[in-house]
């Protein structure tokens, strides 16, 4: 049986794509989610008992709608469509699986797994590249015939959005295939992306005019122009604490490479979130700069990782700061996490005291003016500043007075460590001229 489905010109672009990795999408309306549904199910693979294609999305009750649209296209196909979340299976064997990324350890599912096409629908919504990259492990093939592909559709939003314009350079959209060299293997891989809007879908105008006049009455410049245009520029996030201050770092150019000083100690300042999930920021005072030169966060590992994470890099260390809830002893062995550090060596370890949200987001923009980052090796911990933002209430439709408690949370926490300490502590003061006393001839 067939499916009666006519690509519009960027869908066959899209769907002829031999690139490793093809994103597809920007604009509203460019008929993203058809064109991975069909993706899925070229027909020399489903047409093979041993094919496996994975779906993914941040959460998987967002794929419900995509599993409906899924279960009457594919149903000309004879696939039957069971459990939570859906498998689609087709007469042949052949296997399409759904799930999500949720979290940093989602990718655990898929691992030992063999999937040789990966679709990602709303890509723009993983927050971390790093899950990405550690899911697309799996996309691999022992079938010949069958060659490992990915393909993910989004609009240019989301939390993940300055990842995802990086990976694909979609402000430069050429729609020709960019080779990626890999340094130690030496294997070539290949990115397209295809923008799409829905000026390049005639059966969207045509059926629904109304929607595109809908798009071209929002009010909202930048959103107009995301929806409308596919524009990748920076787009406003709604509620976010810090974006003022981040975005008058950019402009006097704080946020660019930093120069390690080896001659002043690092000082660190942790968030110790719950389940084990780290966020450690990595600071340098050099006259009244605050450069932050460097920034960790991990998932599921005890605080013996981190601190051997830390002593792995080539640092002279300082001091150590943590929250109050450092010293709280823990069920398992009745010490604190405070003494488990202090145990293997990383010392002296200040504690800061507890003081409200509110008070220490405070501190924080008022040290903010002082602050110059590593543009790469703080890349994580400015993508978390830059989504720290006010919890949304659906009902009342106003933001809540507390911030949202999600991936940002952990690095934004860690960094109201830093400006906790630099006003409690002033352990920066003199550190300079302490370490450094030709420190007024250093050209920064």
């Amino acid at each position: 049986m067939k499916i009666h489905w006519k690509p519009t010109p960027k869908q066959t672009q899209a769907l002829l794509s031999e690139a490793d990795e093809t994103l597809y999408g920007g604009a509203r309306g460019g008929g993203k989610t058809d064109a991975g549904m069909v993706w899925m199910i070229e027909p020399k693979y489903i047409s093979h008992p041993k094919y496996r294609g994975l779906v993914i999305r941040k959460n998987s009750e967002d794929l419900n709608d995509w599993v409906d649209r899924a279960t009457n296209m594919y149903a000309p196909l004879n696939a039957i469509v069971t459990g939570i979340p859906a498998k689609i299976k087709f007469p042949s064997g052949a296997i399409i699986r759904t799930g999500h990324l949720k979290d940093k350890n989602a990718y655990t599912k898929y691992q030992g797994h063999e999937y040789q096409k990966m679709l990602f629908e709303e890509l723009t919504k993983i927050p971390r590249e790093s899950d990405y990259e550690k899911l697309i492990g799996s996309c691999r093939s022992t079938v010949p015939e069958l060659r490992a592909k990915k393909f993910a559709t989004t609009n240019p939003d989301g939390d993940g959005y300055e990842w995802v314009k990086e990976r694909w350079d979609c402000e430069n959209p050429d729609e020709e295939v960019r080779k990626f060299p890999d340094e130690e293997t030496g294997i070539v891989k290949t990115r397209l992306f295809i923008p799409a809007k829905v000026d390049d879908n005639p059966y969207l105008v045509d059926a629904d005019p109304g929607y595109v006049a809908y798009l071209n009455s929002i009010k909202d410049e930048t959103l107009r122009k995301q929806w409308r245009d596919g524009s990748w520029e920076e787009p406003k996030i709604e509620g976010a604490y810090y974006a003022k201050d981040i975005a008058k770092a950019i402009v006097e150019e704080r946020i660019r490479d930093i120069v390690v000083e080896e001659r002043v100690p690092v000082d660190t300042y942790w968030d110790l979130g719950i389940k084990d999930k780290m966020s450690i920021w990595m600071v340098q005072y050099v006259a009244d700069e605050i450069r932050v030169i460097d920034y960790l966060e991990g998932e599921g590992e005890g605080i013996d990782f981190y601190i051997k994470e830390l002593q792995n890099k080539n640092y002279i260390w300082g001091e150590h700061f943590m929250p109050h809830d450092a010293e709280v002893r823990e069920f398992s062995d009745g010490i604190s996490r405070k003494e488990k550090a202090e145990k293997m060596g990383l010392k002296p370890i200040k504690v800061t005291p507890r003081l409200p949200v509110y008070d220490g987001i405070d501190q924080v923009r008022a040290i903010f003016f002082k602050c110059y980052f590593d543009k790469d090796r703080c890349k994580d911990g400015l993508s978390a500043l830059k989504h720290y933002k006010k919890e949304y209430d659906e009902k009342k439709m106003t933001y809540k007075d507390a911030p949202l408690h999600d991936w940002a949370s952990h690095g934004a926490d860690a960094f109201r460590t830093l400006a906790v300490a630099y006003k409690r502590f002033k352990t920066h003061d003199n550190r300079t001229k302490q370490f450094i006393p030709d420190y007024k001839k250093i050209k920064y």
